[in-house]
């Protein structure tokens, strides 16, 4: 997610001097009259950067917030709960590892039920939603737009 965020950065910072150099260099019409439209369409220029600059520091607090803070989907499962769903993981078959119980009052192991809200937001068994958010940047997208400034 992060090497992905740092890439959207990197290609936001690329043209921006190639875009300068030809803006503030656009002398077609008139000495001053290219000069003050190519200082004005460079004024345009960087505005609309900065705004796209905001929008992607917003992106990249939002990832390190994901990054840093370990997600919670429920409560620590007791033992009369394991033992009333047969102590066993409904997505590994195996013997609750950290059981967690969510609000939909089903269990699974901790691992699983972290690997499954990576790709989903709701529960494996009865699609309750149980995540508000699902980690798009994993998919080795980095952007929907078509970036040509």
């Amino acid at each position: 997610m992060l090497l992905e965020e740092f890439c959207q950065y990197y290609r936001t910072f690329v043209p921006i001097p190639i875009w300068f150099r030809y803006l503030i260099g656009y002398r077609e019409l008139d000495n001053v009259l290219g000069w003050s439209l190519g200082v004005l369409l460079g004024l345009v220029y960087f505005i609309l950067k900065l705004l796209s600059l905001f929008g992607h520091l917003r992106n990249f607090r939002q990832v390190l917030r994901i990054f840093c803070t370990r997600p919670h989907y429920g409560v620590t499962a007791s033992k009369r709960q394991c033992s009333e769903a047969d102590d066993i993981c409904s997505i590994c078959q195996a013997e609750f590892q950290k059981p967690i119980l969510l609000i939909c009052q089903h269990i699974f192991c901790e691992e699983c039920i972290s690997l499954w809200f990576n790709r989903e937001k709701t529960c494996p068994l009865c699609r309750t939603v149980i995540s508000d958010h699902v980690n798009k940047w994993k998919d080795g997208a980095t952007s929907m737009h078509l970036q040509i400034y």
